[in-house]
Parts: structure tokens; sequence; C-alpha cells
């Protein structure tokens, strides 16, 4: 039996393993011991990651759309039908009228070619990722300094808005055993989640007020207990003067006692590590509070500080540095001469070198779209009104490995291959930049989604170099600054090689003005008593498409969908009984805004007054509201007030 090692396909943390091959089959995996994040660990999904490839729901030809019927084509058809799909629209109404959407579940290579394609080839300058509506690359890169190492000798650890063992369980692992040696844990969060029974101190955070209580707690440990050192922080004292911890518990939801515990056990650390998840650009006051922590490192007396932003996907960075992100090219931001120079010679002549659209604006505005290992109807609020408007797009195609919920809209849709069946390179949360390598064939016709983006390049007579994952590699190492140096041939070592940050250079000027704006958390009302909040810590993978295909594993992430069909609201137990509700059951939810069913869970980890229900549940409804984030304009959930009353 042979054993590959490659990198595990799911979250951020980049997990080494190995995949069992028999008769040309994957048909098991393993841990890799030496990796310097698992450690010979890997959670169910690692476990059972052989099996992305083995599903027998694999795409394995192309289809295109004849009539209301997605029917199976050639690829010389489908590729045929592409172009002219693509080149119809840009006749019509001009490149700007497409839009591309990439991903951090395909390679480095894969990404990189696909900017290329829009950017070069189709002509278009608008390109993003499906998880734009809650990442937050600018913000996660100023404040971000850590590694996941740092988790190992840290006397205390910050979780902030972060669930590491459902949403990164290699952090979660490396925190477990840390508290196992003795290190202290401080959580702050809406829900008091598993972690949070565990630590030292837990602060229950008013929702929508996260930035406003970070603050506070920056209050205590500038301005009371003088841990600035010799920085000066004269406009970030300003920043904080209204929330003082004793004057701000409206705003915060914080008594001013937690606020100094919290305090006190970091003055008696040597080395702390906040740890922050990218869920939390979910948030209303998401990008703010992000961007408070960069105060943090301005810290001078005291504990030595590092900061870890949670990545969500196994290659989010990865697609950053790839340029899949609004406003950016690979490795440099838009109207960056020196980056235009060198993508110039890279991609032989000129290209759509501006900002473009963001994603959800990318849905709303463009009359064709390109969306490839992606499905964004989980990630965007109120997906039933972009699904309709989808619908009358001129012109959709998708390239997965399933027939996601976006791709039964596609009138193309295009089979890729799995991490398992090709060779690349992700990089994961903290910049480990690693191999994944082909361990069997695609399945069918299902091809390489960086071959796929070469072959339309092609046909669209604007044919790429490159004839090897390798080979788009060895472009990028002369693109993108941070990746110079590299090659497949020098990461082949377990945990391949660490690249440096792209953070802006003063983290702590985005943290006075973060905290200057930093508002009051949302307040429910008599009509409607409970403050209902989404949540992407809760059920992080439930009905994931790349996880709900999983043959064996894909069981688990399935229940929830099973036992709450219309989505599940969670509701602590005391506010279960105050309306009368019975678990499991009907339940009718209302709000300023609409109303629709779901069914009740109770939980003692939801505090009385608030009601959660996991992100993509809301994402289903039109029942709470919606709003422009101020920093970002991201659409994202408010707190909503609402009322829940038994169903029929």
């Amino acid at each position: 039996m042979a054993e590959i090692a490659t990198i595990c396909p799911y979250c951020g943390c980049g997990c080494g393993l190995y995949l069992h091959v028999a008769n040309s089959r994957v048909v098991g995996t393993a841990p890799m011991r030496a990796h310097p994040v698992s450690r010979g660990r890997l959670c169910l999904k690692g476990w059972h990651a052989h099996e992305l490839a083995d599903s027998p729901d694999r795409l394995t030809r192309p289809l295109v759309r004849r009539g209301d019927e997605l029917q199976e084509a050639s690829w010389e058809e489908a590729v045929s039908e592409v172009v002219r799909g693509l080149q119809g629209v840009i006749e019509r109404a001009g490149p700007q009228a497409v839009g591309v959407l990439g991903s951090a579940r395909c390679s480095n290579e894969d990404n990189y070619l696909l900017v290329r394609f829009a950017r070069a080839v189709v002509g278009t300058q608008n390109i993003d990722s499906g998880l734009a509506a809650y990442s937050l690359p600018e913000q996660i890169a100023a404040v971000s300094d850590a590694r996941i190492a740092d988790l190992d000798d840290a006397d205390l650890i910050f979780l902030v808005g972060a669930e590491p063992g459902e949403e990164e369980p290699a952090v979660g692992a490396h925190i477990y055993r840390a508290l196992q040696r003795g290190a202290k844990l401080v959580t702050a969060s809406v829900r008091r989640h598993a972690l949070a029974r565990l630590a030292a101190l837990h602060l229950p955070l008013k929702p929508g007020a996260e930035a406003a209580a970070l603050g506070s707690l920056l209050y205590e440990l500038v301005v009371e207990r003088k841990l600035a050192g010799d920085a000066d922080v004269t406009d970030l004292t300003a920043a904080l003067a209204d929330l003082k911890p004793a004057g701000a518990e409206g705003k915060t939801g914080l008594a001013a006692a937690l606020v100094s515990g919290a305090a006190d056990l970091w003055q008696a650390a040597e080395k702390v590590v906040v740890v922050f998840s990218s869920a939390l650009a979910a948030s209303v006051e998401g990008a703010r509070a992000v961007s408070a922590m960069g105060a943090f490192r301005a810290l001078g007396a005291g504990p030595r500080v590092a900061v870890l932003g949670l990545l969500g996907r196994c290659n989010l960075r990865g697609s950053w540095d790839m340029g899949v992100r609004r406003g950016f090219l690979p490795g440099a931001p838009a109207g960056d001469l020196a980056a235009e120079g060198r993508l110039k010679a890279a991609w032989g002549g000129d290209f759509a070198s501006g900002e473009g659209l963001p994603a959800w604006e990318i849905l709303d505005q463009c009359q064709a779209l390109y969306v490839m290992g992606d499905d964004p109807s989980r990630n965007l609020p109120d997906w039933a009104a972009r699904r309709a408007r989808l619908e009358q797009v001129k012109f959709l195609v998708v390239q997965d490995l399933f027939l996601s919920p976006l791709a039964e809209l596609a009138h193309v849709v295009l089979p890729a291959a799995s991490f398992a069946e090709k060779d690349g390179t992700v990089t994961n949360l903290e910049g480990r930049v690693q191999l994944v390598r082909a361990a069997v064939k695609a399945p069918g016709e299902a091809r390489e989604d960086w071959r796929i983006i070469a072959e339309l390049s092609r046909a669209f007579g604007k044919p790429v170099s490159p004839q090897s994952a390798a080979d788009v590699f060895a472009e990028i190492s002369q693109a993108v600054p941070a990746y110079a140096g590299l090659s497949h041939h020098s990461l082949q070592a377990a945990g391949g090689a660490e690249i440096g940050r792209d953070g802006a250079a003063d983290a702590l000027a985005g943290a006075i003005s973060a905290l200057r704006a930093a508002e009051d958390g949302a307040q429910a009302a008599e009509q409607f008593p409970l403050l209902l909040v989404a949540d992407p810590t809760l059920g992080t993978w439930a009905e994931e498409v790349s996880v709900s295909h999983l043959p064996v594993a894909g069981r688990e992430f399935t229940v929830t969908g099973k036992d709450y069909p219309d989505g599940m609201l969670v509701l602590n137990p005391a506010d279960g009984r105050k309306n009368d509700l019975r678990p499991g059951r009907p339940v009718e939810v209302a709000s300023a805004h609409g109303a629709g069913r779901m069914q009740v869970k109770f939980s003692p980890e939801v505090p009385e007054g608030i009601a959660v229900t996991p992100y993509h549940h809301a994402a289903r409804h039109r029942i709470m509201n919606i709003v422009a984030e101020v920093e970002t304009g991201r659409p994202v959930f408010a707190p909503t007030p609402v009322s829940v009353g038994a169903g029929k």
C-alpha cells in the first residue's frame, strides 16, 4: 500500500497527513507524526479526508444546460460553451460585466491562474472570494503576528469570538495541551462554548459590542495599569476615554469586576497569545474589533503579546496572497506600479489592474459569473434574494467537485480534481507554504483546476506557458515577492516553508481609529424580547458541501440539518420555559424585518435574553437585520430583536 504525504483540505491549520492508496484508489488516511502543526493528530475531517476523493457524488463529466436541464457534454463542447457565453457578455456589456470568484479550498496555483485568467484574458478586475462576506484580509494581516507554536509556551491564552475546537481543531488541540500544563485561559464570546467552560474567566460579550468590550479591557491595561511602558499612547488613551470599565457596563455588557479579573490574569502572565476567529468578521463590529487587537501589540510593559488570527479554510491566506480579494493583485495592492510591472512581464502584456467589485456586488451586478471551487450560498446574507438574482444572470459557470446549490443554477459545470488528485501548494493561517501531492488520478474526466483555467485561456486565444503545477508555482515565485526563492522542490520537507506577513506597519493607528468608532450593542425591545445572533462558530462545518458528501463522515456533518430542517434556534432553557417551548419542536421567529419557522434547541451555553443560530441557517431566512458595515461595506447580520412563539 502506497503512502502519499499531503495536506488536509479543510481548515486553515494545514495539518500534514498521508493518503493510503491501494489498487489506484485512496482508501485511508493517517496523520503525519513529524508535522509541526498536527504532530501525529487529526480531527474527524482529517481522518476521513480520503473520502473526498472517493465520494460517489463527485462530478466526473462536464455539464451544459440545454433548455431547463444540465446534461453531460464533452470537454470540447463545454469549453466552447464557456467561451461563447463569456464573449457574448463581453461584446454586449464589456469585460467589467463579468465577475470571477476564486476559492480558499483551491491551491495557490489554481487561484493564481484564475486571477491571471480574469485580469489578462477576460479583462475584468472583478475578482474576489466567496468567503469575502466574513473575511477581513487587511485587518487580519495588520494585527496577526503569531505562529500556532506560540501557544505551546503561553502563560495566558485569550480567545476572542473563537471556538478553535470547532473551527480549527489543531489549534484547539494546542490549547487543550496548554491548559494541561497549567496555562490560563480567558474567553470572550456571546456563547459559552466548550473551551469557555474550561476557562479561568469567561467574558460574556454583548452582541454587536465586541470592539467596545476589547476597548474596556485595553482601558484597564493601558490607563489604569500603565502597561504601555514607554510607548506614546496619548491618542490611544483618548480613544479609550468612554470605555472605562466602571462606566461602560451598559455599552459592553461586561461588569467592571470581570474586566479587572481579566487584567489581573494578563498582568500575571509572561506571555499572552490572543486568538481570534475570522468568523468574528461576521459581526457588525467585526472589522473594528479585529483592528482593535492591534493595540495589544503596542503594550510595551507586562507580558510579551502575540496575536493569532484563525482562517476558516485551508488556503484562505494563500488565496489572498494570489490576489483573490478585492483591490489586490498577486502579492500587492492594485495600483502598485512595481507589481504591475512584474505581472506584465509574466503575463505578456497589459491587463485589468483596477480594484473591481467585492463579491456581494459581483453577485448582484455582473451579467456573467465564473466561480471556481466555492459556493457562497452559505456565506452571504439573504441568499434567497441573491439566488433569485442568479437565476436571471446571463451566464454562470461553476467549476467544482460536486453539484453544489450554486452549480445547480449554472449554464456550464466543469468537474474539478480534489486535493488528492493534483499537485500544488497551500498556505496555512500562519504563513506556512506546503506541498499538496497527487495520490491518484481524478475520476472520470475531472481535471485539475489550474489545468482547466489554462485550457480556457488557450481557447480564448491567450495561452499560458506553464505546463505543470510546478511551472505555475515558478511563475508565482517571480510575481509574488513573499514567495520568492521557493519552489516545489524546496518545499519537500514536512511543514514546508514559512513566509512573512504583509500586514500594515502601524497596527496601533488602526486600533485607535476602530476604538474611537466603537458602538453600543443592540438591545431587545418589548415587542421583540430576545436578541437573535448569527454565530459562525456554531456548526461551522455542518452541511458544508465538501464534508456533507463524505460517505461516512458526512453523516456526522448532516445531523444538524436533519434534526433542524428549517434551521436551529438555540435558547437558554429559562427562555424556553418562559415561552412554553419544547426542544426539537418548530417555533415561529419574527422580527421587524420578517418571520420564519425554525426548530428550537435549549443550551446553557446561551445567555438568557439571547437567541443564537448558525450563520448559514440565518442566511436561509429574512428574519435578521442586514446592514452594511461602516468600515468595509460588507453586508453583515446585525443582532436583531425577535419574538419566539410556538409553531403550528
